[in-house]
């Protein structure tokens, strides 16, 4: 007879100490993960430019940028404070770094044409959210795996972090506001749900070396996230009745 709960069960193949230190890294942007963050704005900057999906993935797969968020979303999970103060400053300069980088590259560029790759990325919907929140869960289940490297770069193909960031620089460096709103929602609502996954599963697996509180924290944080992700998703829901509506019509 099978065992459903050796089934279902998620162990941690890694000591807790080891996923800290690999979620930890992962926030800072220095050495490896700055040159990798240039690198990819540049390769999906020119995917999109140049209508190329095979770039745009690429420079996917080599984006650092989901680092810092799985890094919040794990300092609120268990109370840590300064995990939560360094991923928000790191997630806010890879943005601004991210933004302007790729505004500077689409005011340089002699190709001004909004392609089928640019228009993908300026118009999320509510399934994009629940993918982003599906990736949230399959990124820390990556992290608390020896071999996490396939399964995370899955995750980063599917999320999409990067692209809808370009997006908003080409919305900037063209004066086209509906490519700059609608690439940075993307982006927000890509890491938000990210954040929202991981910060679940987190908990459900229980890093109790790390909790600073017996998590009567953890109720308030429910609370807020609940609110915060019922106003994000507004906009998402709005949109989607629009495609479909456009889908009808056609």
């Amino acid at each position: 007879m099978i065992n459903l709960q050796k089934l279902f069960v998620l162990p941690k193949e890694e000591d807790e100490e080891f996923t800290f230190g690999e979620i930890e890294e992962g926030i800072y942007f220095r050495g490896h993960n700055l040159w990798l963050l240039v690198i990819s704005m540049g390769i999906a900057c020119i995917g999109l430019n140049v209508n190329s999906p095979a770039a745009v993935i690429g420079a996917m797969l080599i984006s650092p940028l989901m680092g810092p968020v799985v890094g919040i979303a794990f300092g609120f999970s268990i109370g840590n404070r300064r995990l939560i103060k360094l991923g928000v400053f790191n997630w806010l300069l890879m943005m601004v770094v991210g933004i302007c980088s790729s505004t500077l590259y689409f005011l340089i560029s002699p190709f001004h044409s909004e392609t089928s790759q640019l228009e993908s990325f300026k118009t999320a919907t509510i399934f994009d959210c629940f993918l982003a929140l599906l990736g949230g869960f399959a990124w820390f289940l990556g992290i608390v795996r020896k071999e996490a490297i396939k399964v995370i770069a899955g995750v980063a193909v599917s999320t999409a972090c990067i692209p809808p960031l370009c997006t908003a620089g080409f919305g900037i460096a063209n004066g086209n506001w509906e490519y700059f709103w609608g690439g940075f929602y993307f982006y927000l609502i890509n890491c938000f749900f990210i954040a929202v996954g991981t910060w679940v599963l987190s908990l459900l697996l229980g890093y109790q070396k790390y909790y600073r509180e017996k998590n009567s924290n953890n109720r308030k944080v429910s609370v807020w996230i609940s609110l915060v992700s019922v106003i994000i998703l507004i906009p998402s829901i709005l949109l989607t009745k629009k495609k479909w509506e456009n889908e009808a019509l056609k």
